[in-house]
């Protein structure tokens, strides 16, 4: 028999609490004020766990929750919109957006979970089969979607998701269903697949923007990976699946002599490495049949990425160590980490033309004196020789993104390093997690200030990272974002000098930043 996870139904309670009919629901539904997502997504919950608790028969259940199920969609689109500019721990309005997603999609689940619980409990010949099959495709997407507004907020999932799912997806291959889709469900091995590569993909390590780009790819091409029942003897390209757990898919199996399948990535791996191919020298998205959405500099990353996590294989670098719990202060951003280290002014010392050059187009200043820069203080869960974990529980929103750059300091050290945030986890309302990686044991501040043709823009902060003769890095510039292109040429005030420079090739790009490497064009002191 199946066994999901649902509330308790409460006769005691009374239908009319919700709206129940058909056309008064649909009326009420294409009322909702769908451009405020939040108020849409509160009256959403509230009336999905009520109708979660009441009796219902199966009709009714499931012609409800046909109708629900495009608004949940567009309610959930609003949010995750919302959530693309939050950082972590997030703001009240951002962890608001993202608790309501969790629970939406949560309600919507346990609807189609009743609606299953229900349906199995009947006798039913081979019609009713394909009615089960759609339903159970539609609770699989539902619980897919719970897993996803995990993966956007970088919470951990809940217990008991995995086995419902493997569950589920069994229960449409027993009946000869999985591959099939039913009016507009889709097939339910596609979305089990889907949910399977969503975890392969290492969602911790993702920007929102990425996590985007990857739905977006599974969507169009996530089909060209096979289920099959027992792995071959020879396959590089797989991932065994413990059907009998509580756990995703993994490279090797846990010990566990249950029932499992085996997730082959051999095609899909196929289809990335030539998209990474044609991206590289110079092919569109829309010219090599991506979706509409995927951008060329996000889907090569995403592309080279995915490669590596969805072929078994991929070992860490370095072996990390645990740390006893030492303190270090942290503070995040290229403008905060130029302020920090900028003892005195340097707005009067920026050229040596006239005094105008410092001026907006307004009249006001271009630079002021540095503000107070206030560093927040984590703990090291463990150390390697590229980057630490770090955990702590700030006080204020710090609005942290993978990509941002990170100034470190131990609480005994007078030395600012370089890193950059390549993971987050909150592990409850306010534990965070990160992991970053080390880019340079020094950092010192810049001005930098574009020319374009005769025009000189505003100047900018940056930083200027030494090289490391060692490794054979040479110096670098480190950029907000939305400066650099190729070939440019800048003013770059670096005391005691200023530069002209020109812009090589990027070392590294993230939203946040890019680590470029330049050209000297000519030197001379700073006035």
């Amino acid at each position: 028999m199946l066994t999901l996870s649902v509330p308790t139904i409460d006769h005691s309670l009374q239908p009319h609490k919700v709206e129940t009919r058909p056309k008064a629901t649909t009326e009420w539904l294409s009322r909702l004020p769908f451009a405020s997502p939040i108020d849409t997504a509160q009256q959403l919950v509230l009336a999905l766990y009520t109708l979660n608790r009441i009796p219902l028969d199966e009709d009714e259940r499931g012609a409800l929750l046909a109708l629900y199920r495009p608004a949940v969609a567009r309610a959930a689109s609003s949010l995750e919109v919302l959530l693309s500019d939050s950082g972590i721990p997030p703001h009240p309005e951002h962890r608001q957006a993202g608790s309501l997603l969790g629970e939406m999609h949560a309600e919507h689940s346990i609807g189609y979970k009743h609606l299953l619980r229900s349906l199995s409990t009947r006798r039913f010949g081979r019609s009713q089969i394909k009615h089960i099959a759609e339903i159970t495709a539609h609770s699989l997407a539902a619980l897919r979607d719970v897993q996803l507004a995990c993966y956007l907020t970088y919470s951990p999932v809940p217990a008991g998701l995995w086995r419902e799912m493997h569950d589920l997806y069994l229960l449409t291959k027993s009946n000869g269903m999985a591959s099939k889709g039913v009016n507009d469900a889709p097939p339910a091995d596609q979305i089990y697949c889907q949910a399977l590569l969503l975890a392969l993909a290492d969602p911790p390590h993702m920007s929102r923007a990425e996590l985007t780009h990857l739905q977006l790819y599974l969507h169009a091409f996530g089909k060209r990976v096979v289920l099959a029942e027992t792995p071959p003897s020879i396959n590089l390209h797989g991932f065994l699946i413990e059907t009998d757990s509580d756990r995703g898919p993994g490279p090797q199996p846990t010990g566990a002599d249950g029932v499992s399948l085996w997730l082959d990535t051999e095609a899909l791996c196929r289809h990335l490495h030539e998209t990474a191919v044609r991206l590289r020298t110079g092919d569109t998205p829309r010219r090599i049949g991506l979706p509409t959405g995927m951008g060329s500099e996000t889907s090569l990353t995403l592309a080279k990425r995915l490669l590596k996590l969805w072929r078994p294989g991929a070992h860490r670098a370095f072996k990390r160590y645990p740390d006893p719990g030492s303190a270090i202060q942290v503070v995040a951003g290229v403008s905060a980490i130029h302020r920090l280290l900028e003892l005195v002014p340097q707005a009067a010392q920026f050229s040596s033309t006239s005094t105008d050059t410092l001026t907006g187009q307004d009249g006001r200043a271009s630079f002021a004196a540095p503000s107070a820069v206030n560093a927040s203080h984590w703990t090291v869960s463990n150390d390697s020789a590229a980057g630490l974990a770090l955990s702590g529980t700030p006080d204020t929103p710090l609005n942290l993104k993978i990509g941002d750059a990170l100034a470190l300091r131990a609480e005994d050290s007078v030395v600012w390093s370089l890193a950059v945030i390549r993971w987050v986890k909150m592990l409850d309302a306010r534990k965070v997690e990160l992991g970053v990686e080390r880019l340079s044991p020094q950092i010192q501040p810049v001005w930098v200030r574009p020319l374009r043709g005769h025009r000189k823009a505003s100047p900018e902060p940056g930083l200027f990272v030494p090289g490391v003769s060692a490794l054979k890095q040479p110096d670098r510039l480190l950029l907000p974002s939305h400066i650099y292109q190729t070939g440019m040429e800048a003013e770059v005030w670096h005391t005691p000098q200023q530069y002209t420079v020109k812009f090589d090739r990027r070392a590294e790009f993230t939203p946040s930043f890019d680590l470029i490497n330049f050209t000297v064009l000519s030197k001379e002191p700073a006035q």
